[in-house]
């Protein structure tokens, strides 16, 4: 996923082409941790489907 918004040292910024800002809004930042912690378990479901698709179903039952 691609954002203006980055976490470094646990701190979020906008970042834009004429700079960078850090996020101070407490409702803010609280939305951007649930959006980068939600983002963090699709990208691991999407993994393990990859992962699962890439197995023959008959080969699938013996793991």
């Amino acid at each position: 996923m691609r954002s203006p918004a980055v976490q470094i040292g646990g701190q979020w910024w906008l970042a834009g082409t004429a700079g960078a800002v850090r996020a101070d809004d407490p409702d803010f930042v609280s939305a951007l941790d649930a959006l980068a912690t939600a983002a963090a378990a699709a990208d691991l479901t999407v993994a393990d489907l990859r992962t699962r698709t890439a197995i023959p179903p008959a080969l699938s039952s013996r793991r």
